[in-house]
């Protein structure tokens, strides 16, 4: 198997397993423990423990959290997902008490690989649209 098409595919099993099925122990199968994140869950250190944490606070906030990968790109040790992300708002989030409402968002993340395992992360989502679907934004 190829580094891209294995890329990929521990991209895609990453979303299912932690994300969408909510497998936050299955991260360390994905995940080196020397992990850093440069773009942290708020409130979160950039560290494997710190990502853990923050994925069970918005899952919690978003139980029914669906991320799908749209496209993955792969250049050395590279991999770029570009993602869409959706949820109900069924528990507390940003100060705010569970709504009921839904969301839809895009986000990019790139992430390096070393020996199958993510080693570092940058991403960005569309925090002013998470934000004004929810009914959050002023």
């Amino acid at each position: 198997m190829s580094n891209t098409s294995n890329s990929k595919q521990r991209l895609e099993a990453f979303m299912q397993d932690v994300f969408n099925r909510g497998d936050v122990a299955a991260a360390d199968t994905y995940v080196d423990p020397a992990f850093i994140d440069h773009a942290p869950w708020p409130g979160h250190a950039g560290t494997l423990a710190g990502f853990k944490a923050g994925l069970v606070e918005f899952r919690a906030a978003f139980p029914d959290l669906k991320v799908d990968l749209t496209r993955a790109v792969v250049e050395g040790d590279l991999v770029v997902g570009h993602l869409t992300m959706s949820g109900t708002q069924l528990g507390a989030f940003m100060g705010a008490p569970a709504s009921g409402k839904t969301f839809r968002i895009e986000a990019i993340d790139i992430i390096k690989m070393r020996d199958g395992k993510a080693v570092e992360h940058w991403g960005v989502m569309d925090a002013a649209g998470l934000a004004a679907q929810l009914g959050l934004a002023p």
